[in-house]
């Protein structure tokens, strides 16, 4: 891997994004402790056009769900 290129998606990647859906405005370093990654890897792997495009996925259904049990609790 070249300086400017990012790490492909890899499985092991999912435990950054639950980590990161887990603890919204969590700190990159405390991710890396939990995940056994480095800070660097973290930074690598959260930057990357893979994980940028799976964690907007991932966010977008959680609003989507977050709004629809919203509107089930208000009965509108």
């Amino acid at each position: 891997m070249t300086k400017g290129q990012y790490p492909a998606w890899q499985r092991r990647h999912q435990a950054v994004l639950l980590w990161m859906v887990q603890h919204p405005g969590g700190k990159l370093y405390n991710c890396a402790e939990a995940t056994g990654y480095s800070r660097w890897q973290v930074s690598r792997i959260v930057n990357s056009p893979d994980f940028q495009q799976r964690y907007k996925v991932v966010l977008d259904l959680q609003l989507k769900h977050t709004v629809a049990h919203m509107f089930r609790e208000t009965d509108l």
